[in-house]
């Protein structure tokens, strides 16, 4: 960490950074409200972050792709040896943030939430996005005590810049503060990489700012997505598998009346014989020989040319894949072992919400039904469960809208719903489960079915969901 700007110096850094800044509008306007985001920011403790980047990126998330250029105003107007370091800031960085994906994605998500809660979604999603790079460059930091004390003159500066570079008849800051100036901005943008801004989980979180209740929820939420994240979808091959095992499980006569629902959408050679295309018949005593032993239809058949009807996923199919997820004494995993990153609880809640993308990944949305149950044992554990189960309200509350998960509480294994039960525990199996899958947590290993997965290391987590989808299904 660098040294802390003085009361002296703070006006003198901000007009640098006003005048390094790319935007092309009214500075007068866009450069007030930055001021209160910068403020917000260097209050959470991104107190290297610049303002010069969080006016340019939080006016880029409120105005979109009408984001405007400074050089498209003040091009004319710019000193010759400034020239360059600015165009290549508008085309290496403002650019390329106006082009990301992400970033269209973010300011649409701000743009939804109430006026009243913007400036703080976006003081929040400029500190996701480069709060990490400057922490992690070793940078002059500001004062948010001294921004609050001087805070009227800092707002008279930035509302009284000019409308254009070339109003200035001598240039603003000397060459000091401006190399300083730009030497930060360089610092943290370096630390950025090349991939998106924002994050899945960082998009999200935007999303859902209105309904995060405190930080410690987010935290929270944050932690829990990004282990969801590091465990990685299902692959292909498996997932293939997983859908295979489970087509050729019989329908429960209980589920089915007479027939399957679902409509005919393609022709095989294989099939069942209900299934036959009718026209086949045609070829039953075409082309039997004089004695009558063998005809067309039994040579097609015998070399499987024989043409069915394919049907596609009956709704009687959806029915039957439903999970049972429950998570036992859940205040017993809430304990973090070493050589993990995260506590076991985290842990467990990230592979049940990656179990359930999988299964709408395999069967799809209409096909995939998860039960998630925390089994207690006492007011303390219930706490945790409620706890809980606020948590991942938030994250599955699309699928809870739809029904493709429940969410509940429960004290007997008798209260579970009987289909596909699998429980993560922190200790042996309990017979009077009846699970399908006991997973045992707890440790660096987890074990399911005797068998160990290291799910600290790169892969374990997913590999112990490839073995618990295959066991279920088979």
């Amino acid at each position: 960490m660098g040294r802390r700007l003085s009361r002296e110096e703070l006006l003198p850094a901000l007009k640098a950074w006003a005048y390094v800044s790319g935007y092309g509008g009214s500075l007068a306007e866009s450069l007030p409200p930055a001021l209160g985001w910068l403020r917000a920011l260097w209050e959470e403790g991104y107190d290297a972050l610049p303002l010069d980047l969080v006016h340019d990126l939080g006016t880029l998330l409120v105005e979109g792709r009408a984001f405007g250029f400074a050089s498209s105003r003040d091009l004319a107007d710019w000193p010759e040896e400034e020239r360059g370091e600015r165009l290549a800031y508008e085309d290496r960085v403002l650019g390329k943030w106006v082009l990301d994906p992400s970033v269209g994605d973010a300011h649409v998500a701000i743009a939804a939430l109430s006026g009243e809660l913007q400036p703080r979604a976006l003081a929040h999603a400029i500190g996701l996005a480069l709060g990490p790079a400057s922490r992690r460059a070793e940078l002059d930091a500001g004062n948010p005590a001294i921004l609050r004390s001087s805070w009227r003159e800092a707002l008279a500066l930035c509302a009284s810049w000019p409308a254009r570079h070339g109003a200035w008849e001598e240039p603003p800051v000397d060459e000091h503060w401006q190399a300083w100036a730009l030497a930060i901005r360089a610092a943290i943008v370096g630390g950025l990489g090349e991939g998106k801004l924002f994050s899945p989980e960082d998009l999200w979180e935007l999303a859902h700012l209105a309904d995060l209740p405190n930080e410690s929820s987010r935290l929270a939420l944050r932690e829990l997505h990004a282990a969801t994240a590091a465990i990685g979808g299902v692959s292909p091959s498996v997932a293939m598998a997983v859908r295979r095992r489970a087509q050729e499980v019989a329908i429960d006569e209980e589920d089915a009346s007479h027939y399957p629902a679902g409509g005919f959408d393609a022709l095989s050679t294989r099939g069942r014989f209900e299934n036959l295309v009718r026209s086949e018949v045609a070829y039953v005593d075409s082309g039997r020989d004089e004695l009558g032993q063998i005809d067309l239809f039994d040579v097609r058949f015998a070399q499987g040319e024989l043409l069915y009807y394919t049907r596609d996923e009956s709704p009687l199919f959806d029915q039957r894949r439903r999970v049972t997820v429950v998570v036992e004494r859940p205040l017993d995993q809430r304990h973090k072992h070493p050589e993990l990153d995260a506590q076991t609880l985290v842990l467990v809640d990230a592979a049940t919400l990656r179990l359930q993308a999988d299964m709408v990944q395999v069967f799809g949305p209409s096909g995939a039904e998860l039960h998630l149950r925390w089994r207690t044992s006492g007011k303390a554990d219930a706490e945790a469960a409620e706890e809980e189960a606020r948590l991942m309200a938030m994250t599955l509350a699309d699928d809870l809208a739809h029904r493709r998960v429940t969410l509940a509480t429960m004290t007997d294994w008798q209260e579970a719903p009987p289909r596909g039960l699998v429980v993560f525990a922190a200790h042996q199996e309990d017979p009077r489960a009846g699970a399908r899958a006991w997973v045992r947590v707890g440790e660096p290993r987890w074990v399911l079915d005797g068998e160990g997965f290291a799910v600290g290391e790169p892969g374990g987590l997913r590999a112990l969901l490839d073995a618990l989808l295959l066991r279920l299904f088979a």
